[in-house]
């Protein structure tokens, strides 16, 4: 059973198997190669150990071998194809979870950056308040800079929202040499 699981375990045997699912007519193993963009003598070892576990079986026609699943290697093959439709699932509804949650964690940054803008930028901060501020300001660029932002159009937002900083800063540079 060790072999079997090993095997079963390698994502080109998988690839291999769901595309002969796909195609139900038996098929040259050179073309299952091209289909899954592997090298035919690799392919053929894999046909082979699974042609010895029962799952494809072959047949000649001439001088030409065909390969084709076997009734139980229709059933293993069906039950892997549910299983990467689950996980295909699964990842998009993460991505889609990790998307909401991001965009989250950026309003909350922004947020808080436009509140720090308005007050340094009103003129009604004593010095010492405004060094506050922008200490404040320094933290939530760290922060920021630090904050894993793994989809693109996120990443943009956390780029446009690291420059608002940048800004925000040298106006608030300005702002203090008046002092």
């Amino acid at each position: 059973m060790g072999k079997l699981n090993e095997l079963f375990f390698n994502i080109k045997t998988v690839e291999i198997l769901l595309s002969m699912l796909e195609d139900e007519k038996p098929r040259y193993p050179k073309v299952i190669a091209e289909e899954v963009g592997s090298i035919y003598p690799h392919v053929f070892n894999i046909l082979k150990e699974l042609e010895e576990a029962g799952i494809v079986e072959s047949y000649k026609e001439g001088r030409i071998r065909f390969i084709r699943l076997t009734g139980e290697g229709r059933k293993i093959t069906e039950k892997f194809r549910d299983i990467y439709s689950n996980l295909d699932s699964f990842e998009t509804k993460v991505s889609q979870d990790r998307n909401k949650e991001e965009k989250i964690i950026l309003n909350k940054y922004k947020e808080k950056i436009e509140l720090i803008e308005k007050k340094l930028l009103s003129g009604k901060l004593e010095k010492q308040e405004s060094f506050k501020e922008i200490l404040k300001l320094s933290r939530i660029r760290t922060e920021l800079e630090r904050t894993n932002i793994r989809t693109d159009s996120e990443k943009e937002v956390k780029i446009i929202l690291l420059r608002i900083i940048e800004n925000i800063e040298e106006k608030a540079k300005s702002l203090l040499i008046k002092y």
